[in-house]
């Protein structure tokens, strides 16, 4: 089979109608999929109306996937009880080029990626010069990391949702970890974790879409992530 988890620029973007959308997500294959991951294909009957039908068994923390406070406490809201203007944004890219290789990701860091871009209400995704395979120990892994001192900068700036790719660590500092968790879900600023294919992105702001199975109980849900470039956004 081919090999999906590296797509060409013209998979992963798409023109229409003079605006160029960008989509983020990570493809995911049962065969190779290292968490739960799996389709039953099964052929039905039924009045006289035949098709094929699967049946999908997956974790919520799957591929590209977006955290809802529910996922810390059982009193904070599931991805079904969050409105649909939760997972529409003006997304915002910053390009951390001032973070150091493995140290905690700075509020000063962050304001210098930012250059006064940030608005409330916007979705966030971070990058960095370092890459590498997320949930994937390497002594090679030189990627900054999340801090509650950067969640507590978020919280601040009034964002929706914050995201990152292979560019951000979130598995290397326990309690730091937590902490950004707890602070920005406790504020109801939703987490986009696994993010894909920032380097085809032209535009450093774009309209973003990373919309939930609306589903009653989901603490995270595996969403399709698209950056939509050419709209006119607010400045």
């Amino acid at each position: 089979m081919k090999d999906i988890a590296s797509r060409t620029l013209a998979q992963a973007v798409v023109d229409v109608n003079r605006l160029r959308v960008v989509d983020l997500s990570k493809m995911l294959d049962p065969a190779t999929e290292r968490r739960r991951c799996a389709l039953r294909r099964y052929f039905t009957v039924v009045n006289e109306t035949s098709g094929y039908h699967c049946e999908i068994d997956i974790m919520s923390h799957l591929g590209t996937h977006l955290e809802f406070p529910f996922h810390v406490k059982d009193e904070w809201k599931d991805g079904s009880q969050l409105p649909p203007s939760a997972f529409v944004a003006r997304g915002i890219l910053l390009h951390l080029a001032t973070v150091r290789p493995k140290e905690l990701i700075r509020r000063t860091d962050l304001e210098d990626a930012a250059r006064g871009r940030v608005q409330p209400g916007d979705a966030v995704l971070l990058d960095s010069p370092y890459h590498s395979e997320p949930f994937m120990p390497s002594p090679h892994d030189q990627r900054p990391q999340l801090s509650e001192e950067a969640a507590r900068w978020f919280r601040d700036q009034q964002v929706k949702c914050v995201g990152w790719g292979d560019g951000v660590a979130i598995e290397n500092n326990g309690p730091e970890c937590r902490a950004f968790h707890e602070i920005l879900l406790g504020h109801e600023v939703l987490l986009l974790e696994v993010v894909k294919n920032l380097e085809h992105l032209r535009d450093e702001t774009f309209l973003l879409v990373y919309a939930p199975l609306p589903i009653v109980g989901l603490d995270s849900c595996p969403v399709r992530v698209l950056a939509i470039e050419g709209l006119p956004l607010k400045a």
